[in-house]
């Protein structure tokens, strides 16, 4: 059985947040079971990545600066993810579309992997694979 996870997120727009906290609830659960897991943004999903970006983006499909009580931004999912051992990684691609700058990206970001590494992992046996 694979123990390794890899999970493509795409379609996690930040125009649309209420998309955007549930491919961090997956890694981070998917860790919590002892799996070593991967996420690759791409696309506008890149923007998730950017320093500030995740704190303005509600669960609940919501974009404020003051999340009233009971809330969760987007930014509380990636950090429990990263909390588990997730690790991120930007499509350097999709940086330049979306004009996400190497030296604008979050601390948890692990580095920049595009296509080629998630396609790798894809094609291995050991690894899973989900899309988001």
């Amino acid at each position: 059985m694979a123990d390794r996870l890899a999970i493509l997120v795409w379609a996690a727009d930040p125009a649309v947040p209420e998309l955007c906290a549930t491919p961090f609830y997956f890694a981070a659960a998917a860790a919590a079971m002892d799996a070593e897991v991967e996420m690759y943004f791409t696309a506008r999903s890149v923007r998730l990545l950017a320093r500030g970006v995740a704190e303005t983006l509600y669960a609940d499909g919501t974009r404020d600066e003051v999340a009233p009580g009971g809330r969760r931004a987007v930014a509380d999912f990636l950090q429990e993810a990263h909390r588990y051992g997730v690790r991120f990684y930007a499509c350097p691609s999709a940086m330049q579309a979306h004009g996400v700058a190497a030296d604008a990206l979050r601390a948890e970001v692990a580095g920049q992997a595009g296509a080629a590494a998630f396609l790798g992992r894809a094609l291995d046996d050991g690894w899973r694979t989900l899309t988001f």
